[in-house]
């Protein structure tokens, strides 16, 4: 018997902190294992390429930019639609051969994607050395990159599922293999045909599913649907009386914690000032600035202004999630990544509607289940927060009824996993 360990490479992108952050849960909690090799490489070191590189940084530097000055509609033509109508097929032409040489190279047993934009090429490569490759959807809603006929797809909810079987395989993304051996012509059709479908021919095939219906089933691409995973810490058992008392909040206030992901900006401020304007009584809301010292400076600057609510500004903190216990409504930027941690904190999530495609499905999947209130602007905004504060055992309620559904402790989740990877 050999005594080789199981190599697993995963394949992840520092576009977003979803894909970085599910990359880390896959290797460090999940995969570790003395029989487990686990190797992590971001799509730019797999190309060795410098302008891809340089490229990958400057969309990022500009995704950034965007949402943190909450310019959502440019942040998503430009990047979420613009780059993959006209460049996703040129880039997946020019960087299959330099991808498959370094995949060549790590010689991986399994083959694991977190980032957008590479399914594609790492799909054909293992196809062509028959290795499993599974495709971790760290959204609710897809676009087309996220989608492969080569794949095994593991998602959250089946709402994602559904998504990802309703693309049409027919069409030349995914009918067309591009491999390293492609000649010049088969690209140039590939990138043309391409072209055609999705730009061209736009409305009919559209590049983009979110998941607020049922669609009609185009393909059978495998999917696995896991239910909530977040780091270990996220599935520990908290009390909201002991976790107040410790965080010295008072038992009896109405408590709004205010996130905005790693992007704080104009988000946290915003809606700081709005809420001061409601003048609730007995209302604490604290704000979580993460390691964006100007932010909260700014903060604490609103705050000494307007005296009418008690205001808490957090830095980075390691225990962000018991403080997404101990309060009564999280108000977030809607993403994957707040809508999984609130919902295992059994926390209601108060959600703007305005959001960038790719986190929309948190929005449909809210409102589909009653696990918060999402709002238009700030005269709905106060209602919604009276709604949640005075009906908050119901949206624990509805909470509780989509966790049963998944494994209730971090150790199952990571069995359950095991065996997919593992298979």
């Amino acid at each position: 018997m050999s005594d080789a360990k199981t190599k697993i490479l995963i394949v992840y992108e520092r576009s977003g902190m979803g894909h970085e952050v599910m990359a880390n849960i896959l290797a460090e909690q999940i995969l570790q294992d003395a029989n487990i090799e686990t190797l992590r490489y971001t799509i730019t070191e797999l190309l060795q390429d410098p302008l891809s590189e340089f490229l990958t940084k400057t969309w990022v530097s500009a995704w950034n930019f965007f949402i943190r000055h909450n310019l959502i509609g440019l942040a998503d033509g430009l990047i979420n639609y613009l780059m993959r109508l006209i460049l996703l097929p040129i880039g997946e032409v020019s960087s299959v051969t330099a991808m498959h040489q370094t995949l060549d190279k790590i010689a991986p047993d399994i083959l694991i994607c977190t980032a957008d934009t590479a399914g594609k090429c790492l799909g054909s490569w293992a196809k062509e050395k028959q290795i499993p490759f599974f495709l971790v959807i760290t959204d609710l809603s897809v676009f087309i990159d996220l989608v492969s006929t080569n794949a095994i797809h593991i998602c959250y909810f089946p709402e994602t599922a559904n998504a990802i079987q309703s693309f049409p395989f027919q069409l030349t993304y995914w009918s067309h293999e591009l491999t390293r051996y492609s000649k010049i012509l088969e690209q140039i059709r590939f990138i043309s045909k391409c072209f055609y479908d999705f730009v061209l021919c736009y409305p009919q095939n559209r590049i983009y599913r979110n998941i607020n219906q049922d669609y009609q089933p185009q393909n059978q691409a495998p999917c696995q649907v896991i239910g909530p995973l977040r780091e270990a810490k996220h599935f520990t058992t908290r009390e909201q009386k002991q976790l107040r008392d410790r965080l010295e909040l008072s038992p009896v206030d109405s408590c709004i914690l205010i996130i905005s992901g790693s992007f704080g900006g104009n988000f946290c401020t915003k809606y700081l000032k709005y809420l001061q304007g409601f003048s609730l009584t007995s209302l604490v809301i604290i704000v979580a600035c993460g390691r964006d010292e100007n932010l909260r400076v700014k903060i604490e600057q609103i705050a000494e202004k307007n005296q009418n609510s008690q205001v808490r500004s957090l830095g980075y903190v390691d225990n962000l999630h018991e403080w997404m216990s101990a309060v009564d409504v999280i108000l977030a930027r809607p993403s994957a990544g707040v809508l999984l941690e609130a919902l295992l904190a059994h926390t209601p999530l108060l959600l703007p509607r305005q959001a960038a495609a790719n986190d929309r499905g948190a929005i449909s999947f809210v409102e589909k289940y009653q696990l918060g209130e999402c709002f238009r602007n700030q005269q709905d905004l106060q209602i919604k927060l009276k709604h949640l504060l005075e009906e908050k055992i119901f949206y624990q309620q509805r909470i509780e009824a989509v966790l049963k559904n998944y494994p209730s402790t971090f150790a199952e989740q990571r069995e359950k996993l095991r065996r997919i990877f593992l298979q």
